[in-house]
């Protein structure tokens, strides 16, 4: 008799999991429908003075990777960049593209997460929390990832230009300063020397111990002027494309306008 009443126990636990299994595979599968975001994290982007923006975590999202509120992947990078994913198969692979110095869907990048599957119910930022801040961006900038016209600046014909692809050793981010407008290249976030294109060289700015890279093309801003006018060199929207898909090129981050904060 005991041994029956066993038997039927066993029999009874073994339905109650299989119940259960059924139950989770179901919830999984409604999960799948919706993502929601519980806790929106605020992230500052260290290349853009006062930039930052939203990042949550979906719970099947790979390991280190997040989700702007748009729904476009990034993730930070052991140098501290936030850069943009793209999918190759079932996995997501970092861009170069730093976050907020490209629009991704004009970069070929595609949303990890649809519009119809973010959830109505998400909980956004709350009001004591900082705004998300973003930039404009310019004609050129909008048109990152299409095909282009013809045009070719002269610049990608220069050497002298071109060769600052081949200084990995202190060279790993790219952008283009908005006044004035010309290319400036360093390595990581706290770099010992900055370069600067001024129309016939890369000019080498020394960054003083614990200053920013910003902190030394601003302090240096008049001459980096007084060069380029001596050079005659002229930097169009249109090469902004071109310089953000030789950046990929090279293997360099890619940081677009590089906003000093100075006036005319």
């Amino acid at each position: 008799m005991s041994e029956e009443l066993g038997v039927r126990g066993e029999e009874c636990l073994v339905k109650r999991i299989a119940a259960l299994v059924i139950m989770l595979v179901l919830m999984s599968s409604s999960a799948e429908a919706k993502r929601y975001i519980t806790e929106p994290l605020l992230v500052p982007e260290s290349p853009y003075a006062g930039m930052t923006f939203y990042v949550y975590r979906p719970y099947n999202m790979p390991e280190d990777w997040y989700i702007t509120l748009d729904g476009y992947p990034v993730k930070k990078n052991p140098d501290g960049m936030w850069v943009y994913g793209t999918s190759e198969g079932p996995n997501l692979v970092a861009t170069n593209y730093v976050v907020g110095s490209i629009v991704p869907s004009m970069a070929g990048i595609t949303k990890w997460v649809s519009d119809a599957q973010i959830s109505e119910l998400r909980k956004l930022p709350t009001s004591d929390m900082t705004a998300v801040t973003q930039r404009t961006f310019t004609r050129s900038q909008m048109a990152q990832g299409q095909n282009q016209s013809t045009y070719i600046p002269d610049w990608t014909f220069r050497y002298d230009f071109m060769a600052i692809g081949n200084w990995k050793g202190t060279v790993d981010r790219i952008g283009v300063l908005d006044n004035p407008a010309t290319p400036a290249a360093w390595k990581g976030n706290r770099p010992k020397v900055v370069y600067v294109w001024v129309g016939n060289a890369w000019h080498q700015l020394n960054v003083r111990e614990g200053q920013r890279p910003i902190n030394a093309m601003i302090r240096e801003n008049m001459k980096i002027r007084r060069l380029l006018r001596q050079s005659g060199f002229k930097w169009y929207e249109q090469d902004m494309t071109i310089l953000a898909q030789q950046a990929r090129a090279w293997g360099y981050y890619w940081l677009g306008a590089i906003h000093l904060g100075v006036d005319n």
